[in-house]
């Protein structure tokens, strides 16, 4: 693992001047940054670090990126596409990281797109991040959402309905759905954001 530099420690000011709660080193030389948020009391960003120098550059992890890396994975290879669905969903379900990497890495590591290791650490945090602002939803969605994990036999663990979303939109990746199409059905904004 890379050591963390100096500007990335936990309780230093990040590039946005949000104090810096976590951080995780990737063996691909990335960071992954948990900063301080402000839609909920207990509400934090996720940020990942490609560069640390001459500058920091990086990134806010979205659900977009993820739907198309697995489509770019299923459309490589659905088989091991469907076990890196499988290590997202185990640590979903709250199984270690670690234990996750230990049975799918070896397995997955040649797919194209995003590592593994950095698909399930950024995964984790925005699930949590997705169930601490939870707010509900409405019921035709939800009931939508439980027939979809239930047709992959997937368990849902207890306290993760916010975060349920997200992994419905990789359970219709998985079975074949466009991502475009798969984040409009979920309802999750895809249109691009520009500063002005």
């Amino acid at each position: 693992m890379n050591k963390i530099p100096y500007a990335l420690r936990v309780g230093m000011c990040f590039c946005d001047g949000k104090r810096i709660l976590e951080v995780i080193p990737l063996s691909n030389g990335w960071f992954l940054v948990k900063t301080e948020n402000h839609k909920s009391p207990k509400d934090f960003k996720v940020r990942a670090v490609y560069r640390v120098s001459p500058k920091i550059q990086y990134y806010t992890p979205k659900h977009a990126h993820f739907a198309i890396d697995l489509y770019g994975k299923y459309c490589a290879n659905k088989e091991k596409a469907k076990k890196v669905f499988k290590a997202i969903i185990e640590v979903w379900q709250n199984k270690p990281i670690e234990d996750v990497l230990r049975k799918y890495g070896d397995e997955v590591k040649d797919l194209p797109g995003y590592p593994l290791e950095y698909i399930l650490y950024a995964l984790k945090w925005i699930f949590e991040q997705e169930d601490i602002n939870f707010k509900g939803r409405p019921n035709k969605l939800q009931q939508e959402l439980d027939r979809t994990l239930k047709k992959l036999n997937i368990t849902f663990p207890p306290k993760r309905k916010g975060s349920e979303l997200a992994v419905y939109l990789l359970c219709n990746i998985i079975l074949g759905m466009h991502p475009v199409e798969a984040l409009l059905k979920a309802n999750l904004d895809i249109k691009p954001r520009f500063k002005r």
